[in-house]
């Protein structure tokens, strides 16, 4: 080679901007993670309960319309309701009336039901009361809600649990072992770069198996709906959805990334995020049947209240997440849920400065 051709050259390709720093790393990551057998099959798991949330979206929808027999409520069922024998004779510029006191019927049937059928769940309660109520968009509206952060508290919530298990923990423990630092920093790459990009590789897999699913039921609701101005009784759903989606992703994806900066083996880092999610809720679990074999109470949501269990509940990590998720979507106070929030605002302001702390100490070596 001649030695004029030595040195810098100029540069032929596309630039990007800083902001897409974080992008490129996420994306290398995404790419290596959908290699993983397990992460197609838990991915595949988590797209299974759509479709029994979805048959819920559509009998309750169908029940509140008056087009499937209800049993248990006000009236045994809709056809023998006396208001729907009375509707066909009557003139038709009362039909409108009529119809909207079937729905006001139909609304306190099927808060009769949930509240019977249903008492275990979460804020079951409090849904029927709105249903009971008569009001209809405010019973629409709290039906979608409750059934949406059912979805996100337990067939979700568990799966994260194995998610995050299978991708996070080789995010930064690979790159410590290998010494793979020195490659990215060498770059115009800084430390809120290579963290973000990190971060964005398991909070897009969750956005998969939450966000994706739950605004899936959401448009599924719509188009069973009677008619398109159901849409104004249920935007802020979405921004809900989005909020349970934020409210899940920010503590456990940056435990998890802690946990893999603080060993240079990933099995180590998978095996403190199991531990501290299981053992958390386990012992939580534990104090709960000492209380009710104390009190002598049921295992029924009455227990759960209890000011004693709640306070103990701070121990689990899914009953933190869970709590704060009933707030976003409308079935807690922010007083109610304060102790949680600042438990995970510790948990995910901790992990990140530890994650920091882990990622700067080769540049100090």
């Amino acid at each position: 080679m001649p030695i004029h051709n030595l040195g810098y050259r100029s540069w032929k390709g596309d630039l990007k901007g800083s902001a897409t720093r974080c992008l490129s790393i996420s994306a290398a990551g995404i790419r290596i993670a959908q290699k993983v057998t397990w992460l197609k099959r838990i991915v595949f798991a988590a797209w299974l309960p759509v479709l029994y949330w979805g048959m819920g979206f559509f009998v309750i929808g169908q029940a509140l319309e008056g087009k499937v027999p209800l049993s248990g409520g006000t009236y045994q069922t809709t056809q023998n309701n006396p208001i729907n024998q009375l509707k066909d004779k009557l003139p038709p510029s009362l039909q409108p009336q009529v119809q909207d006191e079937l729905f006001k019927a139909n609304q306190k049937a099927v808060g009769q039901i949930l509240r019977k059928r249903f008492r275990s769940m979460p804020s079951v309660d409090q849904l029927a009361t709105a249903l009971e109520s008569g009001d209809q968009v405010q019973g629409r509206n709290r039906v979608w809600c409750w059934l949406l952060m059912t979805f996100f508290r337990y067939p979700q919530g568990v799966l994260i649990l194995f998610l995050i298990g299978t991708i996070t923990p080789a995010l930064i423990s690979r790159d410590i072992r290998s010494r793979a630092f020195l490659l990215y920093f060498s770059r115009p790459i800084g430390r809120l770069d290579y963290i973000v990009g990190k971060f964005l590789i398991p909070a897009t897999f969750i956005a998969l198996v939450t966000t994706l699913p739950a605004m899936t039921l959401y448009l599924f609701g719509i188009l069973m709906s009677p008619d398109l101005s159901v849409f104004w009784s249920t935007w802020d759903v979405p921004l809900r959805i989005v909020g349970g989606t934020v409210v899940l992703i920010l503590p456990t994806v940056s435990l998890a990334l802690m946990f893999s900066s603080l060993t240079q083996e990933s099995r180590f880092a998978s095996f403190g995020w199991f531990a501290f999610f299981t053992l958390g809720h386990g012992a939580w679990m534990a104090i709960a049947f000492s209380i009710a074999l104390k009190k002598g109470l049921a295992m029924d949501p009455l227990l759960w209240e209890e000011p004693e269990v709640k306070r103990w509940g701070l121990l689990s990590l899914f009953n933190n997440v869970g709590e704060v998720q009933s707030w976003v979507f409308g079935f807690s106070t922010l007083q109610d849920v304060l102790p949680c929030v600042t438990v995970l605002l510790a948990i995910t302001a901790g992990s990140l400065l530890i994650i920091n702390r882990q990622i700067s100490s080769p540049l100090r070596v």
